[in-house]
């Protein structure tokens, strides 16, 4: 069985453990080195920091998921009639809304990789005008969601359909991470929700051969025609975030909004609230544009990590940060056991699922925005759900009280009405 947690750790091994596993096995501490308009090559005390800053985290976490664990088993309440009925009325709104804009994401990517390449996709997504295309990020790990609580082959298949023209419209542009993610979501949902057993030899095979895929999509954007050892290349190149907090700390304190604002995106209100820059709106985007101006103003930029967003948030004080990756681990393992049982719980992991696996090289905002902004496309959709059933509700009466005047007599007319509202 493939388990949340399992699945959490191998983004452990892909985007933590290569650089000083690579340390340990050739003893050359040259790896732990990182140029970005500015160069990060701790040693050291400052090497020492940055050894201790993932133990602590990593360990603090994991302990936390691993306090009082016990195992659950599924006992799913079928849903009542009104709530299927709300679910799939959301799942149509959402797909509607998906399809729409799908089209668009796919012209506008097209449009800028034709003018420019990679450099110009990038800049792109770089800017914080406004747009509803973000919204597919979010739309789209909903319809999964709700695909699951729904457990209807009809809502699968759309569900299936909408990720799948997603995911590919990223990785044909470069966006590894969009199919990277939602392959992992889907071996989770095959082994936690179907409860279908995956042999090991298998997982590993596809592990190489999705991680050589990628690698060789890496090697078409950069123009690279180093084709030897593909695998390991890309190991290696995912294994750089390690060296992000060491670069951070090279930089001045990032100010309270950036902070603020990689706990929730909240780009577009500090756009409209005139507060900070593009390059102030999180801490992923503060260590690119401190490190290298100019780099980041052609499209270029680096990835975080959401271990440094708590680092941060906590005040740079390590037992601080222990306590909270503890807590936060806890809650993990607090949510995924509710979710055996709790079709709400059920579907805000399952929202959160692409953003949980890629973390540990994103912002923790990738993990609190989905729940805040589908809690409020879930309550819009609600109060869709109760127009619509009043108005279902009317057109009954109605059409009922014109039957009675049409077909019945007085004394029947006033039966038909006290066993109706009896």
């Amino acid at each position: 069985r493939v388990d949340l947690i399992g699945l959490f750790f191998v983004g452990t091994i892909l985007w933590v453990a290569p650089l000083p596993m690579s340390a340990l096995v050739t003893q050359d501490e040259e790896v732990y080195t990182l140029l970005f308009g500015q160069m990060a090559a701790p040693r050291g005390e400052d090497l020492a920091r940055l050894l201790d800053f993932w133990t602590v985290g990593i360990a603090s976490l994991y302990g936390g998921f691993f306090l009082l664990f016990r195992h659950t088993c599924r006992s799913m309440e079928p849903l009542t009639d009104q709530g299927r009925i709300y679910c799939k009325r959301s799942f149509v709104v959402a797909f509607i809304i998906v399809a729409i804009l799908l089209p668009i994401l796919a012209r506008t990517r097209l449009a800028a990789f034709a003018t420019g390449g990679y450099a110009a996709l990038y800049l792109n997504q770089a800017e914080s005008s406004f747009s509803l295309l973000p919204l597919l990020g979010y739309l789209c790990p909903a319809l999964f969601a709700l695909a699951v609580i729904i457990n209807e082959k009809r809502y699968s298949r759309l569900m299936v359909v909408a990720v799948t023209c997603f995911a590919l419209c990223g990785i044909l542009f470069g966006r590894r991470m969009e199919v990277g993610t939602w392959l992992l979501v889907a071996l989770w949902h095959y082994s936690a929700i179907r409860g279908t057993t995956m042999r090991m030899g298998r997982l590993l095979l596809g592990f190489v051969v999705a991680g050589s895929a990628f690698q060789w999509i890496e090697m078409l954007r950069s123009e690279s025609d180093a084709i030897n050892l593909v695998f390991l290349a890309f190991f290696t190149s995912q294994g750089i975030i390690f060296m992000i907090p060491a670069l951070s700390w090279q930089l001045p304190s990032p100010p309270l909004h950036t902070v603020l604002g990689s706990l929730l995106s909240m780009r577009h209100f500090y756009r409209f609230m005139g507060i900070g820059s593009i390059g102030t709106a999180n801490v992923l985007d503060y260590i690119s544009a401190q490190s290298g101006p100019a780099l980041f103003e052609s499209g270029n930029g680096l990835s975080s990590t959401g271990y440094l967003d708590i680092f941060y948030f906590c005040g740079g004080v390590m037992v601080l940060y222990a306590i909270v990756c503890g807590l936060l681990g806890y809650l993990l393992r607090r949510l995924e056991a509710n979710s055996s049982h709790s079709n709400i719980a059920l579907f805000f992991l399952c929202v959160c699922l692409p953003s949980i696996f890629f973390v540990q090289r994103s912002s923790v905002f990738s993990i609190t925005s989905p729940i805040v902004y589908l809690a409020f496309f879930m309550a819009a959709t609600y109060l869709l759900h109760l127009f619509l059933n009043l108005i279902n509700f009317k057109g009954i009466r109605g059409e009922t009280f014109l039957k009675g005047m049409s077909g019945h007599s007085p004394d029947c007319m006033v039966e038909a009405a006290a066993q109706r509202d009896s």
